[in-house]
């Protein structure tokens, strides 16, 4: 009895000497964030991101300001794998007065995956800064939550060709057909965010498949053209005969891209044929 007393007692003391241990290298690794050496910060929040303790939240956050962009990226490395503790604070530095602040909370809130940070992404896609409304647009995407669809739908008339491009991928990702319409639209954009929607509406699948038919009588020869690749990568038959007659288009480049699509189609384009050689 006495031994089993004094193992009971002994199990204990070792208990509060690991906690006292533990409490310790926090508070150390803590201090360490303060260190002018960018390497000692950052090894440092590695550390505290490890340990997984919710003190470390506001010291990380507070690291956030940092001049190194790659101290701030350690912070905030730190900070998602803490998890739920950080969600609020990181919420609060979506209003912080540096951009490359809520820039680097938007992209930790969208690793973290919590619903809490919808609502204050959403209200970041109107951020005076594109680099944030880009962060925001990726973090949104990630969450996979259709309360920002509409948003950033709107989105895709950004001044900001980057922007359009990042909220163009994102549409297609979260997969809602309200986005079809204002993607085809986008197809008119002389910028790269013109390929990003064609990626997206391929993304999208069936319910873009006739809106995309429509589009390949466009005036608009690069229209005409992107719907032809985006149909050929959707490879739904339906698309079959509209692409034949694209074999006749006056642009040169049209013809081209029609001729792909079908090549991609594969059987379904050589039904027609088959039935004509009867």
């Amino acid at each position: 009895m006495k031994k089993a007393a004094s193992r009971c007692l002994l199990m204990l003391l070792l208990a509060g000497f690991t906690t006292c241990l533990f409490a310790d290298d926090v508070q150390d690794q803590i201090a360490r964030l303060k260190d002018p050496n960018t390497h000692v910060l950052e090894s440092a929040a590695a550390a505290l991101g490890k340990l997984g303790d919710a003190r470390a939240v506001e010291p990380l956050i507070a690291r956030l300001k940092d001049r190194s962009p790659s101290a701030r990226a350690s912070a905030a490395d730190a900070l998602v794998e803490l998890g739920s503790p950080a969600v609020e604070p990181l919420i609060a530095c979506l209003k912080d007065q540096y951009y490359y602040v809520r820039e680097v909370a938007a992209t930790a809130l969208g690793k973290l995956g919590d619903a809490r940070a919808v609502e204050p992404l959403i209200a970041c896609l109107k951020d005076q800064d594109g680099s944030v409304r880009v962060s925001a647009a990726d973090a949104l995407g990630k969450l996979g939550d259709t309360r920002a669809v509409e948003q950033l739908i709107a989105c895709l008339k950004d001044q900001d060709g980057s922007v359009r491009e990042s909220v163009a991928n994102v549409l297609g990702k979260l997969g809602d057909a309200r986005a079809v319409e204002p993607l085809i639209a986008c197809l008119k954009d002389q910028s790269p965010s013109a390929r990003s929607a064609a990626d997206a509406l391929v993304e999208l699948g069936r319910p873009a498949v006739e809106p995309l038919i429509a589009r390949l009588k466009d005036q608009d020869g690069a229209v005409r053209r992107s719907a032809a690749d985006a149909l050929g990568k959707l490879g739904d038959a339906r698309a079959v005969e509209p692409l034949n007659a694209c074999l006749e288009d006056q642009k040169p480049y049209v013809r081209r891209s029609a001729a792909d699509a079908l090549v991609k189609l594969g059987k379904p384009a050589l039904a027609p044929l088959g039935e004509a050689a009867k």
